[in-house]
């Protein structure tokens, strides 16, 4: 009798440590899985399991990418019998209730080589909405982390662009897929590399996204009427129009290199060692006194004008007189007047000019 009791009770303690272990597992992973289907020749993902309300939203979304493409590649072939489009897909990230989905369609119509481009479809499981990348970054600082991290891992790949160094294209739509520990952003061929490269694929940790900055950057809010107002530069600390350029080479803790000409923004700018994407205009003559600031996109990435005009209410809009295919979007705070520069009035901002008088 007590033999039996004990092995009960031996079988009772391994059960209770065996049920916890596989709850653990079961809470990380998904609910769902992934199958491949064709439709007239082209590939797309479907989802199994799951609500079946969120589960039939998400599905039909990715069964549309390849009725698209099937479309495609019937108005290709009346072109040319060779002419082609196809698409493959496959799921990149299945866990903790987000789900990743990546298609690749490559589309021929003569020469060389044909064209690829990636399309990436990020899903909450529990809502079956779809993720942008302004899901993942949402706040100004988190950009410019995202930013600098894109910029960081493309400087250490030897088949991209010197120029893509500084200039890759960002936007709450750029294409991007979930990794346990980050997030995965795909530039397709040409965008940051010759063809011959592929798709090239960066890697931001979500601890990098999430970190404290250590240099400014343009914390632009609602609550950045009143500091622009009184000649201050939010997210700038210690720096306010009137300064010289000692003054300022002390708060941003680094020494001045030599100054460029920019005839069009008012004269000679100053770039300061840590802070390559800031120029400073100290007037001309003796002056010596900070009266004009660039800022370029990296200060405030992945922003429109729609975007601004959120946070700081409706602004002027316009073509730029000095430069030809380039708007403005402008505002004036007491006698500090702010232009956000794009190349139209919907795309992304590329250069910020803050100016007191």
């Amino acid at each position: 009798m007590n033999k039996t009791f004990a092995m009960l009770i031996s079988f009772l303690l391994v059960f209770l440590f065996i049920i916890p272990i596989s709850d653990a597992n079961a809470a990380g992973s998904s609910t769902v899985t992934t199958k491949i289907y064709s439709y007239k020749g082209q590939k797309y993902v479907q989802i199994i399991g799951g609500e079946q309300k969120v589960r039939d939203k998400i599905n039909k979304t990715l069964k549309i990418h390849a009725v698209n493409a099937a479309i495609q590649n019937t108005y290709l072939k009346k072109q040319q019998d060779y002419f082609y489009w196809n698409t493959t897909a496959q799921t990149k990230y299945n866990q903790n209730n987000l789900i990743s989905i990546v298609y690749t369609d490559y589309n021929f119509r003569g020469g060389a080589h044909g064209y690829e481009e990636v399309t990436t479809y990020n899903y909450d499981l529990t809502t079956g909405k779809r993720l942008y990348l302004n899901q993942v970054i949402q706040t100004n600082k988190q950009a410019v982390n995202l930013a600098e991290g894109i910029e960081s891992d493309l400087k250490s790949n030897e088949n991209v662009f010197p120029d893509s160094f500084y200039n890759f294209p960002l936007s709450n739509t750029s294409s991007f897929y979930y990794q346990n520990t980050g997030i995965v952003l795909v530039f397709n061929p040409y965008e940051v590399g010759p063809y011959a490269a592929g798709f090239i694929e960066v890697k931001v940790p979500f601890s990098k996204i999430q970190s404290e900055l250590s240099r400014p950057f343009f914390d632009l809010n609602k609550n950045s009427i009143q500091e622009l107002k009184s000649g201050r530069i939010p997210g700038f600390e210690n720096i306010s129009f009137g300064q010289t350029k000692a003054e300022v080479s002390k708060a941003l803790k680094s020494s001045n290199s030599e100054p460029y000409y920019e005839p069009e923004m008012g004269g000679l700018f100053w770039i300061f060692e840590g802070v390559e994407y800031a120029s400073f205009n100290f007037g001309e003559g003796d002056t010596d006194r900070l009266d004009h600031i660039y800022l370029s996109w990296k200060t405030l990435p992945m922003k429109t004008f729609s975007d601004i005009e959120k946070m700081l209410g409706k602004g002027q809009k316009g073509e730029n007189p000095d430069i030809q295919g380039e708007y403005l979007l402008s505002y004036r705070f007491g006698d500090t007047r702010v232009h956000f520069a794009s190349n139209s009035t919907e795309g992304l901002i590329h250069g910020i000019t803050i100016s007191h008088y």
